[in-house]
């Protein structure tokens, strides 16, 4: 109505010779063309094209209407005639339309209408207004209410941009917490909201408008994750708040940058300024991924923050990795390489200190050093022991995956030596190096860095000499310690001192950001072209001093000159709790065996301590007893007939004989070698002892209560004290393994003791044994060789083969060996936990070796079997010595002793070669000799040995005994 009150405005009088016809009436719009309807019947479209071609040939022409444009709607340099071909051509050459708009509307006659005249006609082309009126008029929006359109000119546009590309509200888009988005202002539960730039519709609006809301989604995701992440630091550690810190750092940069662009015109088309947001979109991207909130999920799908060191660590390095394989823009993979460089400094730092690079680990006090030193009068080294193996089990074993596998080999190894290093030698020169706490780990990203760490070369200057050198200098008349430098501030006159102060809060993150990516470059060096390889070279310095302090403890307890000499230690065990040293051996069998041909017991007071003994007169008083005759142990051990014999006249007895066999060490020849092993055996006569275990008491278990058996003596055993740290090497599990050969020696000792004694009784021509039953003494004799070979050749392969074919050439490797070509001494292990575990294997192959270990429980059985006959033979012959069995009655007993054992052996032979056959020892028949090399016969390999000694011609297998 507006357009009718102002109809002066418009000056309607121009259009007075507007004419619509000679009748006052418009022409007439006729169509040109018809659609005529399908006809109901398949239609033949190849038939009807030709009959429509036929038709339009005969058609008669059409006659040109040549209807005149209306004068006022034609330009005033429009020519009234059209112009013929010559004259438009040449006018199109002369440009003389070409800067012309022939396009007339409704729209001009506004007056924000822009006058200058354009190069097209196209409404998509035109301005603004004028394509959204045109959109409007022919797609008009239809009027629902759950649909809100909102219409904005480009400068709300502009304003409401800046606000959200830095994650702030603005007067298009709120925040809402509930889905953590942008969501329209004024939107009604269920709507749905559309917004629409001048010019563009709606769907160009919503792609537009995309990477804006998607960049101020992710900053506030991003500022929500790190207020998250400070609420659970008060029980989180160090790597967490670092993790944090680095994420707000990013944050702050991206808020900077993302402020100072948006300051910038923004286009609409935004073509240029769209694209600028490019690679900040992908930063978020990449960072949501990081850590767990994507755009397209929602609050209640979001991944749950793992806070544990190794996880976080490993997270950003596996982006990080893969953003290098994926080429991402340069700005993405600095970002990445700055959160893991500021991340994993504190706990790199730690791993560093656990192996003493960087600083020495803090020690907890424990709880003895927390009591007055008199508090525990009775304190000894069981406590010590504890703490070591407290501290060793404390040792961290799990370690981020991109760590270099050798540096994951030997970490655990090297932190262990560094607990043991210092129990063993406190002041060695590598805990108190200053230069090695000095060092630190960090990464290496710029070529320089790379190229300098490569060829072991300072790249980094001091940080802080750049701090000192705008400071003034101090008095020259007053020095300070070097501890003391910086109070000299205090010497200067007030106001001269110029420096950064608590009260200026200088936030440098930024800056630091900044300048790490503008350093950071585009690839990799060609030195180190994967990130793999460049970890590699990080972590070089930490794996090479992580092996030298594994080496230096192995060569500690290798060359030492004192007590922690491990080779000194095993000599003594084997000297001992394998019962290989003559002098042990000797007295040992003295005090637990007897090999006399005689029944007697000493009936006098305290037989068995070594002071009556050498007391007592040349006449024995013998008493008689009605117990069967043990043949084989020791008189002194039966005179009280109660088994086990404990009391403390055995307990002293025991022990001289470890001090009388130690003092022959002293007798040595060689001076340097007996100054050598001084210490050792001093500290070896109360390290070395023997003991009485608890065995279990049942139906089947209770033989060791009896002296008859061959499990007589299972209830003693000796008990070796290394020093500390030296149990790491000769651990309880180890020593239990020597526990159980020496068990299995004195079982093999006591057999032989009563063959020897079956001996001695049958060596006598005014008894002879079945003089009344030649049949019988002829299988009597027989059997007594027969046992005593097999009893001699297993003793003998134990001894030879199975310990000495084992040990010998495990001492021969803790020699030293000559120095390699780098001048560094070599040795066949890499740390002690190396060299424990093969002194834990070499025991393993001794157990296989003498068919101990708990798979060979079945030939096992087989052999204590057979030695069970032949101790059961020497009893009956004992008792028939003794008069209190007949001879008639001791035959059919002999003979069925005999059968079995035939029996046993035979079965054993059988089994060692099906053992020999299937094991690897098959294909070393005959038997190798090799000349120049120590060997050791192994474990289960060893046993052709045992086969070759019991079997050599197939005899128990093959031969036929005759009684």
């Amino acid at each position: 109505m507006e357009i009718w009150r102002n109809i002066d405005a418009l000056e309607i009088e121009d259009f007075d010779e507007l004419k619509l016809g000679d009748s006052g009436t418009l022409f007439p719009i006729r169509p040109s063309f018809f659609v005529p309807p399908l006809e109901e019947k398949p239609q033949d479209p190849i038939v009807r094209a030709l009959k429509l071609s036929e038709i339009n040939r005969n058609l008669p022409p059409r006659a040109f209407n040549n209807v005149r444009p209306l004068p006022e709607l034609v330009a005033p340099q429009e020519p009234t005639e059209p112009p013929s071909v010559e004259e438009f051509w040449r006018s199109l050459v002369e440009g003389e339309h070409h800067n012309s708009n022939r396009t007339v509307s409704w729209d001009r006659l506004r007056e924000t209408f822009p006058q200058s005249r354009t190069s097209t006609a196209f409404l998509s082309e035109q301005e603004p207004l004028v394509l959204s009126a045109a959109r409007q008029h022919i797609n008009p929006k239809f009027d629902d209410k759950n649909v809100k359109f909102v219409y904005v000119t480009e400068e709300e546009f502009r304003q409401a941009i800046r606000m959200v590309v830095i994650g702030t509200s603005s007067t298009l888009f709120k925040w809402d917490h509930h889905t953590d988005r942008f969501v329209q202002v004024g939107l009604e539960p269920g709507q749905v909201g559309h917004v629409a730039i001048d010019g563009t519709d709606e769907v160009i609006s919503k792609s537009l408008l995309s990477r804006f809301l998607s960049i101020g989604t992710h900053l506030r995701r991003l500022e929500e994750f790190i207020k998250t992440l400070n609420q659970s630091m008060v029980k989180a550690g160090p790597t967490v708040h670092a993790f944090a810190h680095s994420l707000s750092s990013t944050l702050m940069y991206l808020r900077t940058v993302l402020v100072r662009l948006a300051s910038d015109e923004i286009v609409v088309p935004p073509a240029a300024s769209w694209m600028k947001y490019a690679v900040y979109e992908e930063i978020l991207d990449a960072l949501a991924e990081l850590y767990g909130r994507p755009e397209n999920i929602g609050p209640e799908s979001y991944r749950a923050f793992e806070p544990s060191p190794i996880t976080i660590i490993s997270t950003i390095y596996q982006h990080l990795s893969s953003h290098y394989e994926r080429q991402s823009p340069r700005e993405v993979v600095a970002i990445f390489a700055y959160i893991l460089d500021t991340t994993s400094k504190e706990y790199l730092h730690q791993v560093g200190i656990s192996v003493g690079y960087g600083g020495q680990p803090i020690q907890q006090l424990s709880k003895v050093e927390d009591r007055p030193e008199d508090y525990y009068p009775g304190l000894d080294e069981e406590d010590e022991e504890e703490d070591i193996f407290e501290a060793l089990e404390q040792i961290q074993h799990d370690f981020p995956e991109f760590f270099p596998k050798p540096l994951l080999d030997i970490l655990p190894a090297a932190q262990k030596s560094l607990i043991l290093l210092k129990k063993a030698q406190p002041d060695h020169e590598l805990l108190s190096s200053e230069e090695s706490a000095k060092k630190r780990i960090r990464w290496l990203w710029t070529e320089d860095q790379i190229t300098a760490a490569w060829s072991e070369l300072e790249s980094s200057r001091d940080s802080s000499a750049s701090r000192h050198a705008r400071q003034p200098s101090p008095d020259p008349e007053r020095s300070y310690p070097p501890e003391f430098s910086e109070f000299h501030v205090y010497d200067l006159e007030p106001g001269i001192y110029v420096g950064t102060t608590a009260l200026q809060a200088v936030d440098r993150t930024t800056s630091a950001l900044s300048t790490f990516i503008a350093n950071f470059p585009s690839q990799l060096p060609a030195i180190t072209p994967t990130l793999p390889h460049l970890t590699f070279l990080v972590f070089r310095k930490l794996l090479d001093h992580s092996a030298t302090l594994s080496s230096t403890l192995l060569s500690l307890f290798l060359s030492s000159s004192g007590n922690l000499n491990f080779r000194l230690h095993l000599e003594l065990l084997r000297s001992y709790l394998l019962v290989t040293a003559p002098g042990f051996k000797t007295r040992l069998t003295e005090a637990l065996f007897s090999d006399a041909g005689e029944y007697e017991i000493d009936n006098t007071a305290h037989s068995m301590s070594m002071r009556s003994i050498r007391r007592r007169p040349s006449r024995r008083f013998i008493k008689e007893s009605k117990q069967p005759w043990a043949v084989g142990i020791s008189s002194n051990l039966l005179e009280r007939e109660i088994w086990p014999p404990v009391s403390g006249d055995l307990s002293f007895f025991l022990r001289t004989v470890i001090v009388d066999s130690l003092n022959l060490g002293k007798r040595w020849e060689d001076e340097e070698a007996r100054k050598s092993r001084h210490i050792i055996l001093e500290e070896a006569i109360w390290r070395i002892g023997f003991a009485i275990r608890d065995l279990p008491v049942g139906s089947g278990k209770d033989k060791w209560l009896n002296p008859l058996y061959i499990e007589a003596l299972d209830f003693l055993y000796m008990d070796y004290k290394p020093p500390r740290p030296m149990d790491i090497l000769i651990s309880h599990d180890i020593l239990h393994k020597y526990q159980r050969i020496f068990a299995f020696i004195l079982r093999l000792l006591r057999v032989e003791s009563a063959l020897k004694s079956v001996f001695r009784i049958a060596r006598g021509t005014r008894d002879p044994t079945f003089q009344n039953l030649p049949q019988y003494r002829k299988l009597f004799l027989h059997f007594r060789f027969i046992a005593q070979s097999f009893v001699a050749s297993l003793s003998s392969y134990v001894f030879d083969t199975a310990i000495g074919g084992n040990f010998d050439p495990f001492l021969a490797r803790l020699s030293p060996k000559p120095p390699s070509e780098s001048g560094e001494a070599s040795s066949d292990f890499t740390d002690v936990f190396e060299l424990a575990e093969a002194h834990s294997n070499l025991l393993d192959d001794i157990l296989s070796a003498c068919l101990l270990r708990t798979g060979q429980k079945a030939v096992s059985e087989l052999m204590r079997h057979s030695l069970e006959i032949v101790l059961e033979f020497c009893v009956v012959v004992g008792e028939l010595h003794r008069k209190r069995m007949k001879e008639y009655e001791a035959a059919p007993v002999i003979e069925d002793l005999y059968g079995r054992f035939r029996g046993k052996m035979g079965m054993l032979t059988k089994v060692l070669k099906g053992l020999v056959d299937k094991g690897p020892s098959s294909s070393k028949l005959p038997i190798e000799v090799q000349m120049g090399e120590n060997r050791p016969t192994g474990g289960a390999v060893a046993l052709y040995h045992l086969l070759l000694r019991l079997d050599l011609g197939d005899w128990w297998a093959k031969g036929k005994l005759e009684k």
